[in-house]
């Protein structure tokens, strides 16, 4: 096989065919990951793994790092969470909740956040259950002088549940809660391997701006969000069964689709990389 990257959309995004990550060629990787940086979001079609090999695919483009919450982790592997049209609030109400219905980058909320985030579709409904992203990185090219001489060196306050999330995260124990206090992020990142910048905001983590009022805060952030947001900046991915989507958290938001019909499952993996440099 031939692997070949290919552009899937004006915004960001590229489907990479003819490698088989179980099995990859000497320079798959390095090209794999050349291509990340330049699109954001990759999507490597047909793939078939075992969840030990899911992880050791997932080794060949950075460092998988124990998924941070304790719900819904495979038992013999740590590093792999999972994403479910059966996920429930296990320690709240009990009830059933889709994950990841509003723009957000994942697990900004803690010190280190993962430099990239991987899903691999394995139960994959006929209709319902996309995944939307947006491109932070040209969301801040795009902004007008005075605005990135504003935000440039502001920095935020990220928290497990801020106060303006538009929907409740799941529960957490006392014990999780306490090992991730609120944090606090550049307004405007600086990527570790490509120097580029980008927008670094999540909407459900987001609490406030440093060093400005409370509603000179918010109206900025809202700002923010519709600008990054445009139609102009996004990418819609239609999963298929196979498809292994790795995205840069860095320079992206994403937010999962509902639209699943009645009794319909939806069934991923996903893996979390180290935010290292190489």
């Amino acid at each position: 096989m031939t692997l070949a990257i290919t552009p899937l959309g004006e915004g960001l995004g590229a489907v990479a065919t003819g490698v088989d990550m179980r099995t990859p060629g000497t320079e798959d990787a390095a090209t794999l990951m050349a291509a990340l940086d330049e699109h954001i979001v990759l999507c490597i079609r047909e793939q078939s793994f075992s969840p030990a090999e899911f992880l050791a695919a997932a080794a060949l483009l950075g460092r998988p790092i124990p998924q941070i919450n304790g719900y819904n982790t495979l038992s013999d592997f740590p590093e792999i969470g999972i994403i479910s049209s059966d996920i429930t609030d296990v320690y709240g109400s009990g009830e059933p909740r889709i994950q990841g219905l509003t723009w957000h980058t994942d697990h900004s909320f803690i010190a280190h956040p993962p430099r990239a985030t991987i899903l691999y579709g394995i139960d994959i409904p006929a209709t319902g259950g996309d995944t939307s992203f947006c491109n932070m990185r040209a969301a801040y090219v795009a902004l007008a002088a005075d605005i990135k001489a504003r935000i440039d060196g502001l920095e935020a306050v990220h928290c497990y549940q801020s106060s303006r999330s538009p929907v409740p995260m799941l529960t957490r124990t006392d014990e999780e809660m306490g090992k991730t206090p609120d944090v606090v992020h550049p307004l405007v990142l600086s990527h570790p391997r490509t120097g580029a910048k980008a927008l670094y905001m999540s909407t459900t983590r987001l609490e406030r701006i440093e060093g400005l009022a409370r509603d000179e805060s918010d109206l900025l952030i809202d700002e923010l969000f519709a600008h990054a947001t445009q139609p102009r900046f996004q990418y819609h991915h239609k999963w298929r069964a196979g498809d292994m989507v790795i995205w840069d958290n860095l320079c992206s938001m994403h937010h999962a689709n509902g639209g699943l019909p009645a009794g319909a499952k939806r069934y991923l993996h996903r893996a979390l990389l180290a935010n290292e440099t190489t």
